[in-house]
């Protein structure tokens, strides 16, 4: 009898330790080693979400430019429409195209006060910013410049990389800010890189400049470095999101090292014919739509129909974790579907993230 339980007990511990080897396995863990506990556990989380059955999308919407649109009116556009609440909330840190006597005018965080109620309440924060470029005094934030400019704003030395470093040292505070509160922030820098418009990325439609995309990376992992490093925010969770009518969505890609979650900027009239899915979640990152929209070229702004987004999640892009739709103009509720891709049983709404103080269930 002793023989036969101790055997038992024996392979109780087996199996127990088995299953522990197993869930630590699973166990998806941000790129920052020193990420603070709740980042850790929301990474983990997130990573998780395409096991569900359902409630495994989250709901997103874009809540304006700080001190200049910045505001919860699309939170609750959506909320008084529809009777829900987007789960993650988005400021823009940065209004790139103000001109002023100090390139840092154009960074404001002032919308953390609200962003900080969002997290408090159930939802999750995301953060990009429009910068303004370092190679002139301010502005400038689609002025495209020269790979020689590009370099000198990459050296702190110079005129350029020393506005580039005031600009994330104050980008900086105010995560801080967040970070002081315990808020993780789905931080997004430097997106839509593989499009011509923004200074940070190509100058030219689909063509493709090996030197510019080695400038870009080091950028990123100059920015990863000095939030991580050097200011030791912990509470960042690194997006890389290349937009998806562009080419080279992966080549700007900076290392798996410096991103948790890769995304898509998307603006389509057809949501089955998004492309880059397939490239993006080839990177064995979790995948989001990181802004979702109508695009303003072929009148259907206005008439999209979102409910043909989530049914096209649903068949073709199954590993969304969540999605962030525009606003104004591109936001579902100025649209069509807006009831249907927040209600589905897909969609995660604020509210739904916590029970209490914990996550929902991770579902295996």
């Amino acid at each position: 009898m002793f023989k036969k339980t101790g055997i038992f007990i024996l392979l109780f511990f087996i199996i127990i330790s088995a299953f522990s080897q197993t869930a630590s396995a699973h166990t998806v863990n941000p790129v920052n080693p020193n990420a603070q506990m709740t980042t850790k556990e929301l990474t983990n989380w997130l990573a998780h979400l395409p096991n569900r059955t359902e409630n495994r999308i989250l709901s997103g919407a874009f809540g304006g430019y700080t001190n200049a649109t910045f505001s919860m009116t699309e939170a609750n556009r959506i909320k008084n429409a529809i009777g829900q609440s987007p789960a993650v909330y988005a400021c823009d840190y940065s209004r790139g195209w103000l001109e002023s006597g100090n390139i840092t005018d154009a960074i404001d965080y002032s919308c953390n006060s609200d962003l900080i109620s969002h997290w408090k309440s159930g939802g999750i924060p995301q953060i990009s910013m429009h910068l303004p470029n370092p190679a002139f005094q301010s502005g400038h934030y689609k002025t495209q410049i020269s790979n020689s400019q590009y370099q000198k704003i990459l050296d702190s030395s110079t005129t350029e990389g020393k506005r580039l470093d005031a600009i994330l040292s104050k980008i900086a505070d105010g995560l801080q800010q967040l970070k002081n509160e315990g808020v993780p922030v789905l931080f997004r820098p430097l997106h839509e890189m593989n499009g011509e418009w923004f200074w940070w990325g190509l100058t030219e439609y689909n063509k493709k400049d090996s030197q510019r995309i080695s400038l870009y990376k080091q950028l990123y992992q100059k920015i990863y470095h000095y939030m991580t490093d050097t200011r030791g925010l912990d509470n960042l969770i690194w997006v890389y999101a290349p937009d998806a009518n562009r080419e080279f969505k992966t080549d700007f890609y900076p290392g798996s090292s410096y991103v948790d979650i890769v995304g898509l900027d998307a603006y389509f009239s057809d949501p089955y014919s998004i492309k880059g899915y397939d490239e993006l979640t080839a990177l064995n990152k979790p995948f989001a739509f990181t802004e979702v929209g109508p695009p303003t070229t072929n009148g259907i702004v206005g008439s999209l129909d979102y409910s043909q987004f989530i049914n096209a999640i649903k068949q073709k892009y199954p590993k969304t974790i969540y999605f962030l739709a525009w606003d104004d103009e591109w936001s579902p509720v100025a649209n069509k579907g807006a009831s249907s891709l927040y209600n589905d049983s897909w969609t995660l709404n604020k509210g739904e993230v916590w029970q209490g103080s914990s996550l929902t269930p991770i579902v295996e």
